[in-house]
């Protein structure tokens, strides 16, 4: 009989997470859109997922020690991951910031473009295996511990030091973007909402949905990364202190390595450990699920997105004879798409300028208010333009693309 009583629902939820995020890395790749953030975030969540619903099927009513090379490494990824989760979030909170800032790269000089490549690598991978690597061998008990009901996980001690290196990890980043990124992203939304649901007034619907997308992504650090993180240092601390009845500041050398064979703890030795512990384990094992679905509700359900898959499953069909009809949208010409963090083109970043404050959408001379060898362009290739530029920050609005089109094609008839 398994340990864990919700058994088999944390495996099975693990395992279905850590599929969609496969789904969503391979239709990513197939369309060579990505986002550092995003990347290091699918990867790791994929990993660790995959990891954690495996060793809760193969420790489900026991805590032997075996599969011993395979706990050394998963117990690394484990920590890896804790670490890698807010600071993936972060990348993704300031790149929504960037664009919001239109501070793309094609606009900043290769030192600015470098730069910023350097920060988004060493918060998403150097510091994370700085942690995993050696910061954790100075605070690692043992080789691993294996859990009844969950499988083998990393060993630190209960010292004060350890508790904050490892924990507050998990609160500054989060931090910095609730603080510095946050405000400043719903603000110029608040300021330039009313004008551009002006602007779309025949696709208002699409213009909300791209904004509460945008705003959703922003707010991931501080509706989960960051309670989860507090919750975590506080339930650390009321375990500490009820171990040792005061936490050492830091044990010595001696202490930490000495008897570094793997630990063994049955499910009731946790219970017997307190509610403290119980609750940091199911909260340290259910983050990584939930934060997986959340991000494919995000990034994995656009209309580019739910397109592919379509396309996969009438590849798939096609393979073993099942004739799929295709997925169309009518007359209409598809502009699928999704929220985009990478580059934007020059020829597409026109935008509405309000008022004195900072602008959601780059203004570009060469596009709209210019004269060509014909006159000065039209209001509606011109605003066909700027729906087109707002299709890079969230799937392309196809019906008023469509009903420019028309106009445009009646007005140029009138001409002649």
């Amino acid at each position: 009989m398994a340990a864990d009583p919700s058994y088999p629902l944390y495996p099975i939820v693990s395992i279905i997470a850590g599929v969609l995020l496969l789904l969503l890395i391979l239709t990513s790749l197939v369309r060579q859109n990505w986002n550092l953030g995003v990347a290091f975030l699918c990867f790791w969540l994929l990993i660790e997922n995959v990891t954690a619903g495996a060793n809760a099927i193969i420790w489900a009513d026991n805590a032997d020690i075996k599969h011993v090379v395979y706990c050394d490494i998963v117990s690394h990824i484990e920590l890896l991951t804790f670490v890698v989760k807010p600071m993936a979030t972060l990348i993704i909170t300031r790149r929504v910031y960037l664009i919001t800032e239109m501070q793309s790269f094609e606009q900043t000089g290769k030192y600015l473009r470098y730069k910023d490549r350097l920060i988004e690598w060493t918060l998403g991978l150097f510091i994370p295996v700085l942690v995993a690597g050696p910061i954790y061998f100075v605070f690692q008990i043992s080789r691993f511990a294996v859990q009844e009901g969950f499988g083998c996980q990393n060993a630190t001690d209960d010292s004060i030091l350890g508790t904050l290196i490892f924990n507050l990890c998990n609160v500054i980043p989060p931090m910095i973007s609730i603080l510095v990124y946050y405000p400043r992203i719903c603000l110029l939304f608040y300021r330039q909402n009313r004008d551009v649901n002006h602007f779309l007034q025949s696709n208002d619907s699409v213009s909300r949905t791209n904004y509460m997308r945008i705003i959703a992504i922003a707010s991931v650090d501080i509706l989960l990364t960051l309670p989860v993180g507090i919750a975590t240092i506080v339930l650390d601390v009321q375990h500490g202190i009820a171990y040792y009845d005061s936490m050492p500041f830091f044990p010595d050398w001696t202490y930490n390595h000495t008897d570094w064979e793997p630990e063994s703890n049955s499910y009731a030795d946790l219970v017997g450990a307190g509610t403290s512990v119980i609750a940091q384990v199911y909260l340290s094992k259910w983050t990584s699920p939930v934060l997986a679905l959340v991000l494919f509700g995000l990034f994995g359900l656009t209309r580019e997105a739910r397109a592919s898959y379509w396309r996969l499953t009438v590849t798939i069909g096609s393979r073993i004879g099942l004739e799929i009809p295709s997925m169309h949208t009518g007359g209409t010409r598809s502009n699928l798409g999704e929220i985009e963090f990478g580059e934007r083109p020059r020829d597409a970043s026109v935008g509405t300028v309000i008022g004195p404050g900072p602008r959601l959408y780059h203004e570009e001379p060469d596009a709209c208010g210019r004269e060509n060898d014909s006159g000065s362009i039209t209001e509606v290739e011109c605003a066909k333009t700027e729906l087109k530029s707002m299709s890079d920050v969230e799937g392309g609005t196809v019906e008023a693309l469509g009903a420019l089109e028309v106009a445009d094609d009646q007005e140029k008839a009138s001409c002649v």
